[in-house]
């Protein structure tokens, strides 16, 4: 088995370049949000949406691209996937404007979820079973550099005297190697398996009605929702609350993406460190203590009038919110039979959707009670806080592996 596994040697360290590439691709967003809405003069919450127009394509693709797995394969799956991202990519740097900035994000959204649809579970099946977790923690670590990194790329372009968008052109030469990279290891061979009684008639209609998965798949919604839109915002927040420009002069744009990176990078430390208190604690106990201290941070970043206060505390939000996802995720999963893991897997993965429409909604409700010009973000933050509460519920009602045993 250890031999077997050592062959795909290539193909690991091809993924872990995906897993970065596309941790960077997926989270610039939030430092070009400004940059939208300046070039093509739009409000704040259609920036944002345009931003957020990636994470439709989640909940649109997932099951799609899950059944596509089934009848062409994993590595035509991840190579298509990888096509259409660098298609993608390549509109946005080359085709300028509103619109074909949004329809490009989609595309880019739509190449990335058929990416981490075939990605994840194809790390489990070359890892040797006692290094899959350590491979996808370091994985998840590399998605969380690139996260990081992306906005001080779009400050490096800046400095560089070019536009913005030019950070697409860069982003396209990276999309452009994980296809490559992608295409040339040796992949596992894959067996066509009898999935008749996972696919029995009903079960997903009778798992999707169900109250607990109902509830698990809205805190999904919600967290992803609310880490993105977060994040998306926090450079026009800066900028509206705390007039960033006028203290900062010419280095404000460098501080608002420093900002957003820094919120990335504290994600990415917490998952590093998270894991360890996830050996040491509950984990509906972890998450209720995280979210607390998400929101306790949040609170100090938002409401706080100093502008250094805001610049520390966003990533403290990143790293209490940083084990959410793994945690709700595995809750949910361990709550049904594993023959429904499929189902279940492909339910919240579209619930990724939520990265659409909750940052939209912040800076909507602050344009809305505030105005366009001077959105009231105390007001529009309120939603952040809201999705934390119920995220915190999660602790309460989730079934602890003692309550699974007994059912």
């Amino acid at each position: 088995m250890t031999k077997t596994k050592n062959n795909y040697l290539l193909l690991l360290i091809s993924l872990a370049f995906a897993y970065f590439a596309f941790g960077a691709i997926t989270n610039v967003a939030g430092a070009i949000v400004p940059k939208i809405k300046d070039t093509y003069h739009v409000s704040g919450s259609a920036s944002s949406f345009l931003a957020s127009v990636f994470f439709i394509a989640y909940g649109l693709m997932s099951v799609p691209f899950g059944i596509l797995i089934n009848k062409k394969g994993t590595k035509f799956t991840l190579l298509l996937g990888s096509l259409i991202t660098t298609i993608g990519v390549l509109m946005f740097a080359a085709i300028p404007g509103y619109f074909a900035n949004m329809a490009s994000m989609f595309i880019c959204g739509v190449g990335i979820t058929g990416i981490q649809v075939a990605a994840n579970p194809l790390v489990k099946q070359i890892s040797n079973p006692e290094k899959y977790s350590r491979n996808l923690t370091l994985f998840m670590v590399l998605f969380g550099v690139g996260s990081t990194l992306a906005p001080y790329v779009v400050t490096f372009i800046k400095n560089r005297g070019l536009e913005w968008n030019y950070a697409y052109w860069l982003f396209s030469i990276v999309s452009l190697i994980m296809l490559i990279s992608l295409a040339v290891p040796k992949y596992p061979e894959e067996k066509k398996e009898d999935t008749k009684e996972e696919k029995g008639e009903g079960n997903f209609t009778t798992i999707l009605k169900d109250p607990l998965m109902i509830l698990f798949t809205l805190a999904i919604f919600l967290y992803v929702g609310v880490e993105v839109g977060v994040a998306n915002n926090i450079a026009l927040f800066l900028e509206d609350t705390h007039k960033i420009s006028n203290i900062l002069g010419d280095s404000a744009e460098a501080a608002k993406n420093a900002a957003i990176g820094n919120y990335w990078f504290g994600l990415l430390l917490g998952r590093l460190i998270g894991g360890l208190i996830l050996d040491k604690l509950p984990t509906q106990k972890a998450i209720q203590i995280f979210i607390t201290g998400a929101a306790i941070s949040l609170a100090a970043a938002i409401f706080c009038p100093n502008l250094n206060v805001s610049l520390w505390s966003f990533p403290f939000v990143g790293f209490f919110i940083s084990i959410m996802f793994p945690s709700i995720y595995g809750l949910a999963m361990n709550s049904y039979d594993k023959k429904y893991s499929g189902i279940i897997s492909g339910i919240l993965c579209t619930a990724i959707i939520g990265g659409a429409i909750v940052g939209p909604v912040i800076s909507k409700i602050a344009e809305v009670t505030g105005s366009i010009a001077e959105p009231n973000w105390h007001r529009g933050m309120i939603v952040a806080f809201i999705c934390y509460a119920y995220i915190f519920t999660v602790g309460i009602w989730a079934k602890s592996e003692k309550q699974k045993s007994e059912s």
